[in-house]
This record gives C-alpha cells, structure tokens and sequence, in this order.
C-alpha cells in the first residue's frame, strides 16, 4: 500500500496517523460533548486543521483545532453538498438566548449565511445543508452534465467557507454560552479563524485546476492573503467571522482514501477480507498485512458526478494511469426521476438529492407500495450504470492490470450498488486476467463513505504539523 508521502511530497511520515471516527457521528458529538471550545488565548480567535471532503453529494468532513492532541474540538460534518441562494432577508432567527441548544444541535445542517469574498458574487443568503433541501429559493447543487470543474463552481466555496464559520460560531459558544456581542465588554466583533485545509478534485480536474483551486482560497499567500468575510445569520444578532487560510493542500479523489485505508490497518483490511472470500475467492494464504504492503493498487471511487479510479504503481500515485468516469450514483438519480416523468408516476422529487434522502429511510406501510415503485426505476437505472463502471474499470485494467495486486471498492455511491456493483467488478477482474488475478475489496458503507474525509484530514494535519515547526 501506500501512504500520502507518495503524492505531496512535503508530507512527513511521522504525522499520519489515523483519524479515530470509524464510529463517530455528528451527533455522537452533541451528545457527548465532543465540540469543544478552540479559543486560544486570544477571545474569538481560533485556528483550525479541517479535511473536507466536498463531494458533488454530500460534504464529509472533520474540523478541529490545530494542534489538538485530546480530541475535544472535533467536529464532524455530513451534510447535502447543496445551498439554496435567498435574496431576502432573514425572516425569522433564532432568539438569542436559544445559541447553546441551537449550535449544540445539528448546525451544520442548519446553516443560515453570506459573504463577502472574492470567491462569491453577490450578496445573496445561503442557506446550507438539509435545510437547503426545503427551503424557498434557488436550489443550488453541483452540475453533474456540464463540463465546469468543481474548481470553478461557487457553491464549492460557499460550503467550505460556512462550516468554518459556523464551527468558530458554535466554539464560542460552547466556551461563554451565548453569541458574540459587540455590547458585552471583550466580546470580539469579528471572529477569526485561521485555518490549514485539505481538499480534492476530481482525477479529471486534478492536474488542470488545483493550482487554481488553492489560489482562491489563499491568495497571494503570508505577503497578501486572500480574506474571507462570512456573516452567520440564524440568530437576532448575526455573528461575522472572518477566515483567511494559513495553508490549502488539493489531492485528487480516491487518492486520499488510499491513504485513510492504509491508516485502517488490519483490522479494517481482516473485514473486506472475509467478505470477498463469502463471495467464492478462496485468496489462499492472503493476509491483511499481505494486502496492506501491496504496491500496486486500484481504488473505484463511486461518488455523486464521478466514479474515479485512482492508481497507484510501485506505491506512489500514477495520475497517466488514473482516470475518472464523468457520471456517478447521482446520474442514476437523475435518470430515475426522468424516467418516472416518462412513466406518468408522480412523484414530487424536485432533486436528486431529495431522492437520495427518501431512499435511504425505510416507508411506513402507508408509502410501501410507493417507495417500492420508485425503487425499481433506480434499480433498473443502476443497472446500465455497473455496466458503464465495470467497462471503465477494464480500460484501467488495460493498462495495469498485470501489475494490480488489489483492487479497492468505496465512496459515498458505493453502498446503493454493492450487490450488482462487486459482482461485475469481480467477473470483469476474472475476465482480464483470471479467476485469481487479484482481489477486488468491496468496503463497507458504515465507512466507505468517509474515507475521502478521513484521508483529507491526515494531509490537513501533515501540513499544520509543518507550518507549526
């Protein structure tokens, strides 16, 4: 396997270690008190160390304070990768007294904002997360047909810059329990973060765009940074944070779960192990440390827009080898509500998104009949999907399938298609080579799906580390 010193090379070795959130969630943090105050010595200024994964779906992310050796400034975001843009002003916030219940809840998903930046035009409210969903307004989610990088969408700039802000918001106050006011002696005015961010793109927007990408975020660099002004709006008094980032570090999709699978160890490595094996690949004498020190390796990274293959030869990532397929598990979404417009079903789905969120919520008795209607459209665009994913992994296979030694199956998208998805990948495998050429590792949803994240994070934290050396 491999690690992030292959691909940045002013990664240290020594700092990679894994992020411990198999098993955490946003709410485990609410309740046991997990989002911890980052004030340093200054009041309302803080710095932060975040890896967010900002997917054409959902963002996943962890954000916590540099430097963090204790795990109480965690916070961890997943959220819908959609915000609805409002022209008109908050109508209805939140009392004041209500901060510590407000931000103690799910507030990531709740996020009410604007900016000032030279990253967003206009002066429009953005509401974020599963309240976007529902709102009145200019649904805005990322263009899955045109050919615009995710580089070059606002609405990749606008989520980032709001779940910092509304961690400094909800940092303050969880440490003097109540929003920033001017009025209140040594309240800040403005809250400051500083903050040292990983980030991905597609493989296909990788090379061309992360110089860019990183540029919009830091500007000019220590001489002239490029700063960020975001004014959260939930509640009777605003809260204006003001963000410049110390340090942005681009990694391409899939990439980064490489290194969160390496980080896993045995224990995770034992788990895909077994479920390949249920699956008739005997894989005699094959050890999770066997699969952990392989060098040549294969990720199928289905995500929202893309499904990308990242590749890794003699340990380090081959970007002419890599590829991306430019539709993902949000194509089929697409395709299903179309299809069901062609049927005549009414369905009141006005996203993919909203799709996304019913499908993965067991009906009442009363919606069954429905729910089962709707499911065998997805399932029959899901259908020609694997069929596209599976051709696209023959062309990687093409070209290195004779060196492969692992292939790796895990993203957001993945666990919908698990059943049709591992099979076609394995009979394609067998195919172009032979019945044992090399295992194809199907990860679990419980966490397929934030390995991007977890992987971000520990490049996040390298470069922190270095910065503070």
């Amino acid at each position: 396997m491999t690690s992030a010193v292959n691909v940045q090379k002013k990664t240290t070795q020594k700092v990679l270690k894994p992020i411990n959130t198999k098993n955490y969630s946003a709410t485990d943090a609410v309740q046991t008190g997990q989002h911890g105050s980052a004030l340093g010595s200054n009041i309302g200024v803080y710095t932060y160390t975040a890896g967010l994964d900002i997917g054409n779906g959902y963002v996943k992310g962890i954000i916590e304070a540099t430097g963090d050796t204790t795990g109480t400034s965690v916070d961890v975001i997943d959220m819908p990768s959609a915000a609805t843009r409002m022209s008109r002003p908050t109508e209805v916030p939140e009392p004041d007294d209500t901060a510590v219940a407000v931000t103690g809840a799910d507030f990531f998903n709740h996020i009410d904002t604007n900016f000032n930046s030279p990253m967003v035009k206009g002066n429009y409210r953005y509401l974020c997360g599963t309240r976007s969903l529902s709102a009145r307004g200019s649904l805005e989610e990322f263009d899955l047909v045109g050919n615009r990088s995710k580089a070059e969408q606002e609405l990749s700039k606008v989520l980032v810059m709001a779940v910092l802000a509304a961690k400094a918001v909800k940092d303050f106050v969880a440490a003097h329990g109540r929003i920033p006011q001017v009025a209140v002696e040594g309240d800040p005015g403005v809250l400051r973060v500083h903050t040292y961010l990983a980030l991905a793109l597609p493989i296909n927007e990788y090379v061309g765009h992360r110089h860019g990408y990183k540029a919009q975020f830091m500007g000019d660099g220590a001489a002239n940074p490029a700063v960020h002004v975001v004014t959260v709006n939930n509640f009777e008094t605003p809260a204006t944070v003001q963000l410049i980032f110390e340090r942005v570090e681009v990694i391409a999709e899939g990439a980064s779960a490489q290194y969160a699978i390496t980080a896993g160890g045995e224990v995770l490595m034992n788990g895909m192990l077994a479920d390949v094996r249920s699956k008739g690949l005997a894989l005699e004498g094959v050890t999770a440390g066997d699969v952990l020190q392989a060098r040549h390796t294969i990720g199928v990274d289905v995500g929202e827009g893309t499904v990308n293959f990242p590749v890794f030869t003699d340990g380090r990532f081959n970007h002419d080898a890599s590829r991306a397929y430019d539709k993902g598990y949000g194509t089929v979404l697409e395709s299903a509500i179309q299809a069901m417009d062609d049927a005549g079903l009414a369905h009141n789905f006005n996203s993919r998104k909203q799709l996304a969120d019913y499908l993965q919520r067991p009906p009442s008795a009363l919606k069954r009949n429905f729910y089962t209607r709707v499911e065998q459209h997805v399932d029959q665009e899901a259908v020609f999907f694997v069929q596209d994913v599976a051709a696209e992994f023959a062309r990687v296979l093409s070209d290195v399938g004779a060196l492969t030694e692992v292939a790796f199956v895990y993203g957001g998208g993945s666990g919908p298609l698990r059943d049709r998805l591992h099979e076609a990948l394995l009979i394609k495998a067998a195919e172009m080579g032979s019945e044992d050429t090399f295992p194809v590792l199907y990860l679990d949803s419980a966490y397929s799906r934030k390995l991007n994240r977890e992987g971000l994070m520990i490049a996040a934290r390298s470069i922190a580390a270095k910065a503070r050396k």
